[in-house]
């Protein structure tokens, strides 16, 4: 029983150690690979990162320092969701922005719309009709 109670830490010390490993590899983009992150890649690149994550673990670095390790060597890219700031802050912000123009834009058309006078418009067709009426008798 007294082995049981050793063997079990570092099992889960293990557990542990790998889905840290994973959770990195999760959040980091292979760069050889097109839309898989470094956990889902078989590449020999993506080999080498989990590589190096599994290392600087080991050396007890956090999960911040070993993602600004790879930012600072292949930029934000390298990243699986980079930070929203310059070019890809305006990718996130203009559409809601469009969205919000086209809301207003919709309500100002239909309020207008709405004030509009619908005599008015009967009144413009009854006066072209009879200017139209006007016309053909004295075509006929």
């Amino acid at each position: 029983m007294f082995s049981l109670i050793i063997i079990t830490p570092n099992i889960v010390t293990a557990q542990t150690f790998e889905d840290q490993v994973s959770d990195i590899s999760a959040e980091l983009m292979c760069p050889v690979c097109r839309g898989q992150t470094v956990s889902e890649s078989n590449s020999d690149l993506a080999n080498d990162f989990r590589d190096i994550i599994k290392t600087k673990l080991r050396e007890g670095q956090s999960k911040e320092e070993i993602l600004n390790y790879f930012t600072s060597r292949y930029g934000d890219t390298v990243l699986a969701s980079p930070p929203a700031r310059g070019f890809r802050l305006i990718v996130w912000i203009l559409p809601i922005v469009a969205i919000a123009a086209g809301f207003i834009f919709l309500s100002m058309f239909l309020r207008s719309n709405r004030n509009n006078d619908p005599g008015k418009s009967n009144q413009d067709n009854d006066k072209y009709l009879s200017k139209v009426d006007e016309e053909l008798d004295e075509i006929d």
